[in-house]
């Protein structure tokens, strides 16, 4: 996304021949919608105002408007704050929303503007003077869908009466895209103008000499009421990742949080310098996009204000982390870490056994590291239940956030409570309420008097603004349940993983016995808690989870898979990425596994060969290898493998029974194209036993199959 500022009135930018828009103006068309799912593609975080309404006079999508948009042209909607706003003025105009639907892949350059209501014929009121207009900014529509486009003013502007919204896009539009505004089914005349040439000038959408719309146009306008959005707040930040004093021992990716809700952000700024040195840019975010997650609508997208950040260059030292955020009127706050870093950390990468793999003895265990200080490695096995659940707590957001003192009538947000908004706070809840159930007490636990879940509940949503946002922001999730547990004695252990795979996912849940918190995209965007696993996967590579529903209450069976970039989670009808996953854990929690064996010498590379073990057959088991260097730093990686113990016939590696120049093709698609390792685990590839696998391997497989070499070892 990128922005400019407009230098010029949007009508003044108008310069297309009238004959540009003729054509398609009159062969536009109308066809009723049948799909209502809208995707939000906010170009600014939300509102944190109590005040906050939307000046919206339609019924809602009914008629796509096909033919008609050809892009370089202004839309024009009547605003009246008294229709829909308590105590309405002055009302200060934020954001320009528009719903439009697109066939495929587009990308538009858009601004809106905020114009008075002439009303020299005061039945029919029409655009008037040029009040505000924002910078210009670039959507890209990702595909065939129904979109919510919602663009801020750089400035908000107060009004004391009726207005007109505008939404202007300056680039022309390719008719294949098949970009369509929407309307409702009611018409009204003088509620919507259209402008694609100011020889022409405006036109009535209901009652022109081109095409008159069969409803009204869904273009509104969001914004505080009593004047209260005007003045924007001095910026505050948080530094979420990396945390103060945290070891940094693997890929970093730098968050910050803006927790003030200023809407007039520049940017976020991340610096880093070493212990007494003087301070060097990273990289700063421009954007604070972020997914908005409320169980009702649509998430969005973004990161927020965060930056991948490669250190590799670095010493390994004490360094000092720091996010300095800075408004439109200058003003700024900084957050600072000091931080551990290690370039060559102790990370481990599991080469043998790989997740998923069947597992048979004699079997070698193997780790590389980048870290030529590791002094020893450690290889577990822990039993995996094919079953395996906890009891998670089942709490229904609808008993909570209650305004007219009445906790049982649905705390629905028709009746202006909050109930169905919060899904972050109830998760967060749910995930400390197991944990006091473990005796970790204290996050229930307010002087020396128990608190209730129902005063748990509100505390996390105080903290993580759910109110004021009507949604939880995962940068306010993360931050309010540190906050909280910071506290409330410190005594959970609460981290973040972005884009997790579901062999992460069961990792984390089973093997290292974390709680589990989801964070889902799409629509609608929420919070899970995981509370167990069922298999493997199926078929069509799914696998059966049950989650903590905050949204019903109820202990959920929701199929999970691994899809393009990380796990996804089928809920309400459709898939939903997993954007990142939450993990909370008692600091005195340890997990048992049984040792296997020891290396600590890395001659020969970091391995152990594994002979014999109590294991049971066709069972599952997590193989777990820890690597320790010598300053007391670990790595872990981990592999859910699958103990069965039978013979292959040698060189047959895709198990039909044959061994056969079918078998090398299946060699070179495992090694250099990713492919499915062969029938009896990934250990079988080192066809000549030298402990490495390569074109060494496939060489002596085509020799023996030949009979030109000895057969293949395994």
């Amino acid at each position: 996304m990128f922005r400019k500022p407009i230098l010029m009135i949007s009508v003044c930018l108008l310069i297309v021949s009238a004959a540009a828009g003729f054509d398609s103006k009159r062969s536009a068309s109308v066809t009723p919608l049948t799909d209502f799912s809208i995707e939000n593609l906010s170009l600014a975080p939300r509102f944190a105002s109590a005040e906050i309404c939307s000046v919206r006079h339609d019924l809602g999508p009914y008629w796509l408007i096909q033919h008609w948009v050809t892009g370089m042209e202004l839309y024009k909607s009547y605003q009246d704050p008294s229709q829909s706003c308590t105590a309405p003025y002055p009302f200060m105009v934020e954001e320009v929303d528009i719903v439009m639907f697109f066939n495929r892949l587009c990308t538009l350059i858009v601004s809106v503007d905020v114009e008075t209501a002439d009303l020299t014929v005061p039945s029919c009121p029409v655009p008037g003077n040029l009040l505000s207009i924002s910078s210009e900014w670039m959507y890209v529509i990702p595909g065939q869908g129904l979109y919510l486009l919602a663009v801020p003013l750089d400035s908000a502007v107060a009004v004391n009466g009726p207005y007109f919204a505008g939404f202007y896009i300056s680039n022309a539009i390719d008719s294949s895209k098949g970009a369509c505004v929407v309307t409702d089914s009611l018409t009204a005349l003088c509620t919507g103008y259209n402008i694609w040439d100011t020889t022409i000038g405006y036109i009535d959408l209901a009652n022109n000499d081109y095409f008159d719309f069969p409803g009204r146009l869904i273009l509104f306008s969001v914004g505080t009421t009593g004047g209260s959005g005007g003045v924007q707040p001095a910026p505050s930040i948080t530094l979420l990742q990396p945390k103060n004093n945290e070891i940094v021992i693997g890929p970093l990716t730098l968050w910050a949080s803006e927790t003030a809700g200023s809407r007039i952000i520049d940017f976020v700024r991340f610096d880093r310098r070493s212990s007494g040195g003087a301070w060097t840019t990273i990289g700063q975010d421009n954007s604070g996009n972020r997914p908005w997650r409320n169980g009702v609508d649509t998430s969005g997208s973004g990161n927020g204000y965060s930056l991948l950040f490669n250190y590799s260059s670095l010493t390994e030292g004490l360094y000092w982390m720091r996010a300095y955020v800075e408004d439109t009127l200058g003003r700024s706050d900084v957050d600072s870490h000091q931080v551990t870093i290690d370039p060559t950390p102790p990370d481990v990468n599991l080469i043998n056994p790989t997740p998923y793999d069947s597992i048979c003895h004699p079997l070698k265990l193997e780790i590389t590291t980048a870290d030529e200080n590791v002094t020893q490695v450690r290889f577990d096995k822990k039993a995996a239940a094919t079953n395996y659940g906890v009891t998670m707590p089942l709490l229904n957001q609808s008993r909570y956030g209650d305004i007219d003192g009445d906790p049982n009538d649905g705390n629905h947000r028709a009746s202006g409570e909050f109930g169905d908004y919060y899904c972050g706070p109830v998760a967060g809840a749910i995930a400390i309420k197991y944990w006091f159930d473990k005796g970790y007490i204290y996050c229930m636990r307010e002087g020396v008097n128990y608190i209730s879940v129902d005063t748990l509940v509100e505390r996390l949503a105080a903290t993580m603004q759910t109110r004021a946002n009507k949604g939880t922001y995962d940068d306010l999730f993360l931050n309010g349940m540190q906050q909280y547990i910071l506290t409330h004695g410190n005594e959970l252990l609460f981290n973040v993983y972005r884009q997790p795979s579901y062999h992460t996912f069961r990792t984390l849940f089973q093997e290292r016995e974390l709680v589990v918190i989801l964070a889902l995209s799409g629509t609608p965007g929420l919070y899970l808690v995981a509370s167990g696993v069922l298999g493997l996967a199926d078929g069509q590579g799914r696998y059966m989870t049950t989650m903590s529903d905050p949204l019903t209450g109820i202990n959920a069976s929701l199929y999970m898979r691994d899809g393009l970039n990380g796990a996804e989670v089928y809920y309400g009808n459709s898939w939903h990425p997993v954007d990142m996953i939450f993990t909370v854990a008692g600091y005195n929690h340890t997990v048992t596994r049984d040792l296997v064996g020891l290396d600590a010498s890395s001659v020969g590379g970091w391995s152990y060969d594994w002979s014999a073990s109590n294991m049971v057959s066709d069972s599952l088991y997590f193989i777990t290898a820890t690597a320790t260097d010598a300053t007391g730093r670990i790595g872990m990686a981990t592999s859910l493998t699958r103990f069965v113990c039978q013979s292959y016939l040698k060189g047959d590696y895709d198990g039909n029974g044959v061994g056969n120049i079918g078998d090398v093709l299946y060699l070179i698609n495992f090694i250099y194209k990713k492919g499915t390792a062969p029938v009896g685990g990934a250990y079988r590839v080192d066809a000549n036993c030298d402990s490495e696998i390569g074109i060494s391997d496939i060489i002596y497989a085509i020799r023996y199959f030949y009979s030109q070499g000895p057969e293949p070892c395994y």
